[in-house]
């Protein structure tokens, strides 16, 4: 039983993964950049930050960050936006936010 549990465990990892690597793609960090409260991909407004909130997270006080999406068309960068956000707001939460019915179908049931 210890074994099945373990091999499920493995492919349910490996499943995670490469779901991960398929559905969003790091783009380059230097494709980004910040004016006031909009966040700019290739100097076009791609998100603009919606709230700065807090929360209790494991007895621990986050700040989370969430942006709500401008420019629909290309979700794959959504990951690039995340880490270039992380790493000027290290050690506090990125949300992201679209509306499914602006512009893309690519989580349309």
């Amino acid at each position: 039983m210890k074994k099945a549990t373990a091999i499920l465990c493995i492919i349910l990892l490996a499943g995670c993964v490469l779901f991960k690597n398929s559905s969003v793609k790091h783009a380059p960090k230097k494709e980004f950049s910040v004016s006031h409260d909009v966040v700019l991909h290739n100097g076009k407004p791609f998100a603009k930050l919606q709230a700065i909130t807090w929360s209790l997270d494991g007895g621990e006080l986050v700040k989370e960050f969430n942006f709500h999406l401008i420019d629909t068309k290309d979700l794959s960068v959504i990951g690039g936006m995340i880490d270039f956000l992380s790493d000027r707001h290290n050690g506090d939460e990125i949300e992201v936010e679209f509306n499914i019915d602006n512009g893309s179908d690519e989580f349309k049931l």
